[in-house]
């Protein structure tokens, strides 16, 4: 008898729930009905299959914005008592971060650890050593961007880069501590918590174990290595009785560490064990598990429990992995001629200007790796906001000179484009991708 074939999650959704239903009041009174003596009243939040990708989103910010104002009013209440003579410190309302950026990484992770558990539901404010500037969101993006780009420096050895995908996991050996591992869990979650999309190419296997939602199979090696993927599958497809003799597997994986490879039994005795047509797939799923679960536990618990320690809240549950990672960076559907309308002009520039109307036809006759390296230059990040460009505003253009000498530049934490006012198309169109080649992902100025 066939298998009957499951319908995909996204076919229960309600489209409703983004319209005439209040979804906020509805989960307000989903959260006190343990206090109210009459719970016959149904609440939508008992059927999350229900919510869409939107719903869910609008849910746990709003339960985040809840967070924040219960964290906002304790620390006034608290503040208010010492002033009335009681003998507490002062508390502030905000989560403030002093950074130096030559210290980015350390200054972040002493001062965290440093902090109160609700003390993470607070909104973020970041201030730069010896800069002045209200942080209005810029900041906090570009602390944001700084981070991530420092943390995943090779120089600290703490993920294996996979070119084919442009995807990271977690390296086998542990040259950091684990406070830098818990360091990026807390990273993922404040941008999550402060509404910021963050460059961390993680496949989807990292939210399927933060969610504990979904088995890590041999599909998603397919989303870290295509090749090892292939490999894979190809033994378990190979059906001739010469296996052994042909591929000479044993139930041992290779790695690398410092330049110096190391081979690493999947199970006790592994090394004389040789891979047939009986233990294949045992083979196969013990390289999986390998890869994502035994080689990095330690670092994943570090990493999770950073997470957590940020956001731990019901909403969370309701995002399936894939939902979850499209929230945290974004997605790749790229609508270049919604990018375009919904791009604003400042200055003497408009949207009839020449050099603007120049800059257009350069752009979209770019490929589409071009393009993208682009949007890398423009914003810190190659992936679009989950939603697309229709909610939020993508770039806007600004004349800087008036001469062919200068490059075209970013300020990354505003989406703004500084575009001189060349003389001819040809000399923006060499300029313009002389900028975007030379760049390496981030340009804050």
């Amino acid at each position: 008898m066939a298998k009957p074939e499951l319908l995909p999650y996204d076919a229960f959704y309600m489209k409703e729930l983004n319209g005439p239903i209040n979804l906020k009041q509805d989960y307000d009174y989903w959260r006190r009905r343990s206090q109210i003596v009459d719970r016959k009243i149904i609440s939508f939040c008992d059927y999350p299959f229900l919510f869409d990708l939107k719903a869910k989103i609008l849910l746990l910010q709003y339960h985040g914005q809840l967070e924040m104002q219960e964290a906002i009013q304790n620390a006034f209440i608290h503040n208010f008592q010492m002033m009335l003579g009681a003998h507490v410190d002062t508390v502030n309302p905000l989560l403030v971060l002093h950074i130096n950026r030559k210290t980015i990484v350390q200054d972040t992770i002493n001062q965290l650890d440093k902090q109160k558990e609700e003390n993470f539901k607070k909104p973020l404010q970041v201030y730069f050593h010896n800069e002045e500037g209200l942080d209005a969101g810029g900041i906090r993006k570009e602390f944001f961007l700084l981070l991530t780009k420092e943390i995943l420096n090779p120089k600290y050895g703490m993920f294996t880069y996979y070119e084919e995908t442009n995807t990271i996991w977690f390296s086998d050996h542990m040259i950091e501590d684990e406070s830098m591992y818990k360091l990026i869990g807390t990273l993922c979650a404040l941008a999550i918590y402060n509404v910021t999309i963050i460059d961390l190419p993680f496949p989807l296997a990292l939210y399927k174990k933060l969610l504990k939602k979904g088995k890590i199979d041999l599909d998603d090696m397919k989303s870290l290595s295509p090749s090892i993927y292939q490999s894979l599958k190809s033994l378990l497809n190979y059906t001739e009785d010469d296996l052994e003799t042909t591929l000479c597997f044993t139930f041992i994986i290779e790695r690398e560490f410092c330049d110096e490879k190391r081979q690493i039994e999947l199970k006790p005795g592994g090394a004389s064990i040789m891979v047939n047509q009986n233990n294949k797939q045992e083979f196969v799923d013990l390289y999986i598990d390998y890869i994502f679960n035994k080689s990095c536990e330690t670092q994943f618990q570090a990493f999770s429990a950073g997470f957590r320690r940020v956001i731990n809240s019901k909403p969370l549950e309701l995002f399936y992995p894939d939902e979850l990672m499209s929230f945290v960076v974004g997605n790749t559907n790229y609508d270049w001629n919604e990018f375009q309308k919904k791009t604003e002009y400042k200055g003497e520039y408009h949207a009839n200007h020449p050099v603007i109307q120049w800059f257009w036809q350069v752009f979209h006759k770019m490929n589409e790796t071009e393009k993208k390296k682009f949007l890398l230059f423009l914003t810190g990040s190659d992936r679009v906001p989950v939603f697309g460009w229709s909610q939020t505003l993508p770039m806007t253009i600004q004349r800087s000179h008036t001469d062919n000498m200068h490059l075209p530049v970013s300020h990354t934490c505003f989406n703004i484009l500084d575009l001189p006012a060349y003389s001819s198309k040809e000399i923006l169109k060499a300029k313009l991708l002389e900028a975007i080649q030379h760049n390496q992902g981030f340009n804050l100025v």
